[in-house]
């Protein structure tokens, strides 16, 4: 048994410590980045082989408890930032019992793959699901057909269809009035970003900011443009009049540093906290689950319901958000608090990704 500790699993325990340790080094490198993604997962076999190690190995040797340490340090820092995810804590953004159909409002968001052409499928669910609002992310010139059949019950659109093969499209249907709808390419000409203003049956207005930043196609592929995305729509709308709602395919887990300064600099809630992972990818690969689709949105308004919804053929679940617009609610709600360092750090990353576009 000890020989099996020694050759397979003390090997097993350093890897993954390094694996686990080295997204702690601040790099805008994708396979760095990318170790962020699995945190839950090297969390699981860390715990496991830890216990086997102690089981099996000879605990009078000192490399088998400098081994022991440092699996344990890299555990406790998987454990740091998924706590808020697997653990009951208090919910920031605060759920709301009641709240006037006319402030109220649901949004869909998909990610649907463009080489998936199951539109009945998602449009089943969009029916039963009945959004005011809908996100698609992925289309192209099919999917803009395809998605001509709901005009009749989201009569309003900003689309961009891309031409290259190698670009992402994203339609924004709605069932309310958009205006001062822009379609942005901040930091990458290949993936657009759509920025609108939502009036509602109550008079008042949010602005929805729909990204999809380009995801890792190789290892050694920069983070920044992703990157710069979120800070500089979290810097936009950090001092805005009309509250916010931040929505798509991030391409980055709610635990990694920039989604969690994007909040902090956007004063914006994740609905995720104190509820649950609710993974959004892989769908057809239970085992690479996590949370890459959001709806995150500013302390003016509430939350009715967050919920995943059913697989539809991409490698995406569509996300269902339905809020509330409440203004009081600013003073019930606490968004995560400013760093130091946040807006330097934001804009010296948008300031490297223009430089690199």
């Amino acid at each position: 048994m000890d020989r099996f500790d020694r050759w397979l699993i003390v090997p097993l325990l350093l890897v993954l410590t390094a694996a686990s340790l080295i997204p702690l080094i601040e790099s805008d490198t994708w396979w760095i980045r990318y170790l962020d993604y699995p945190r839950l997962q090297f969390a699981i076999l860390l715990a496991v082989l830890i216990i086997l190690h102690l089981v099996l190995g000879s605990l009078r040797r000192v490399t088998n408890w400098i081994v022991t340490a440092l699996a344990g340090v890299a555990l406790a820092s998987h454990v740091y930032y998924l706590y808020p995810y697997v653990l009951p804590v208090e919910k920031p953004a605060k759920n709301i019992a009641s709240c006037p159909e006319e402030s109220r409002f649901t949004l869909l968001i998909a990610n649907v793959k463009k080489a998936n052409q199951d539109s009945k499928t998602l449009f089943e669910i969009l029916r039963n699901a009945d959004p005011d609002l809908f996100l698609a992310m992925e289309t192209d010139a099919w999917w803009d057909r395809e998605i001509d059949s709901l005009n009749d019950r989201l009569p309003h659109r900003a689309q961009y269809i891309p031409r290259q093969a190698e670009a992402y499209g994203m339609h924004l249907l709605s069932r309310y009035p958009l205006s001062d709808t822009q379609i942005r390419f901040r930091f990458d000409e290949h993936t657009p970003a759509i920025n609108t203003r939502v009036s509602l049956p109550s008079g008042e207005a949010i602005d929805l900011h729909g990204l999809h930043p380009h995801p890792p196609l190789y290892w050694s592929q920069s983070t920044l443009p992703r990157d710069a995305e979120l800070l500089a729509t979290a810097l936009e709308i950090r001092n805005n009049d009309r509250p916010a709602i931040v929505a798509g395919d991030f391409n980055t887990t709610a635990w990694e540093s920039v989604f969690r300064r994007t909040l902090r600099i956007g004063n914006l809630l994740d609905p995720r906290v104190g509820r649950g992972l609710y993974p959004t990818y892989d769908a057809h690969n239970p085992v690479i689950a996590w949370p890459l689709d959001h709806v995150i949105f500013q302390h003016g308004m509430g939350l009715v319901r967050f919920e995943r919804m059913p697989e539809f053929g991409s490698d995406h679940y569509p996300v269902l958000a339905e809020l509330c617009y409440q203004p009081e609610l600013a003073d019930r709600q606490a968004t995560p608090a400013l760093n130091n360092d946040d807006l330097d750090q934001a804009q010296t990353t948008i300031e490297r990704a223009e430089v690199q576009k």
